[in-house]
Parts: C-alpha cells; structure tokens; sequence
C-alpha cells in the first residue's frame, strides 16, 4: 500500500502514516519499499461466493463489454473468477461456440440452454474457488489453440503487468500466452494501481484488459506507456 492511500483512508498525516508504517515493519507484518509497504503475508482472497455478490454493477459492465467480442464457432477459454462467471451467463442466447474452463460456475453457466460445446478440464480442485489446477489442467489447454481467453486477476499494475494472489495462476497465464491467439484480461477498477505476489502476465502478453470505469489519469498513462490497451464503458450510467 502507498503511503498516500494511507493517508487518505485513514485520514492521517504523512508523519503518522510513515510511522505506523515503521511499527507494522518492526512487528514483521509489512516490508518498507520506496513510497509505501508491502504485506510480509499472503492475504486470503475470498471464495467465490463472497467475490460474486461484490461490485455486481461493475462485473456487469465488464461482461457486457466482454461478450461483445465473441464469435460463432470460436474456441473460448475462460478463466476462473467472478467477474468471468459474470461474462459466462452472458452466452447462452449466442450462437454456438466451444468453452474450455477450468471454472466449475463458469461450466455450469455457459452449459445453460444446452447451445454451447463445454470443455471443463480436469486437475486439482480447490473447493474455495471452485477451480482446478496443476498438470492435466495445463496439459489439455496445451493440445489445443485457443481464439480468445478470458482471465480474471488479483491485481492490475500500472507498469508491471497483472498479478494474482495464488502462485497457480501463473502456469495457467503462461499456458494461454502460448496457445490463446487473444488473451483478454477483466478487471473492476478495484483492481488497478495495485500488486500481488504472483505477476502472471506482462501488459506486452495482453490484447485487453476491459474495466468498468476509466482508470486515473496517472495511472492510465502508465498502462498506456506499458502497451497497455484499456477498455471501459464510454457513457456510464
């Protein structure tokens, strides 16, 4: 966290944000870097149940954006995530389209209507976030070209990529940029001018990210200087 945002969410000075800061170091909870702190613990990122009823509004405008770039019989990859989930129940009334994910919600909501050919690759389950991982997942995805890909992530960064709290996240990233002709990242303005433990992907590695709002002017000059390509809804209602 920069130490601005510190000041500006608890509403204290610079001297007192800088030396709480200091305390939160000494106890081993945080590592003081240039500008602000980073947490010494992996956070806990909340199971999909949570993220789902969080900023409905904002998935919404993502996936409304999102479904507009599919195309009849495109083989689509989406990643697991609920801002993912919310472009999946987007689909039913498409034209047929194949959907590889390894997002257990995301088969479910793309099977509706029966219209669609729904892949759920296979591997280790994680019942928090209802996805799987590990070798068969990256194994399937790697006999195969995907058209487009969508992925949910943890954290946008202004210069240095995307990232995800879990360290699983960055096989599956390195797998798409292989094999995804487009690989499209979607992400709620929540996610921007932050980091995570685990960068994923470099901005030169994404078509897109697609967000529900434009993203500070400072950092949207960031993204765009990293080749960054930024999609948000023109006239918000």
């Amino acid at each position: 966290m920069r130490i601005r945002d510190v000041m500006m969410h608890f509403n204290v000075s610079e001297e007192t944000a800088r030396r709480d800061i200091k305390q939160l170091e000494h106890d081993g909870l945080v590592v003081r870097v240039h500008g602000g702190a980073v947490a010494t613990q992996q956070p806990k990122l909340l199971d999909i149940s949570s993220r789902t009823i969080s900023e409905p509004a904002g998935k919404s405008a993502i996936a409304g954006i999102a479904v507009d770039l599919l195309k009849p019989g495109q083989n689509v990859f989406m990643g697991g995530g609920s801002t993912v989930l919310s472009l999946a129940r987007r689909i039913s009334p498409l034209p047929e389209m194949r959907i590889v994910t390894n997002m257990v919600d995301t088969a479910i909501a793309a099977a509706e209507g029966r219209r669609h050919h729904v892949v759920m690759l296979g591997g280790d389950f994680n019942g928090d976030f209802r996805t799987v991982t590990g070798f068969a997942a990256l194994h399937t995805l790697r006999e195969q070209q995907i058209d487009i890909a969508f992925i949910g992530v943890n954290a946008v960064h202004p210069t240095q990529g995307v990232f995800d709290h879990e360290e699983a996240g960055q096989a599956l990233a390195a797998t798409l940029s292989e094999q995804a002709r487009k690989i499209i990242v979607l992400a709620d303005h929540n996610k921007f001018g932050l980091s995570a433990r685990y960068r994923v992907l470099k901005h030169s590695q994404i078509s897109t990210i697609i967000t529900d709002q434009k993203p500070v002017s400072d950092v949207m000059a960031a993204l765009q200087s990293a080749g960054a390509e930024i999609v948000y809804p023109q006239n918000p209602s």
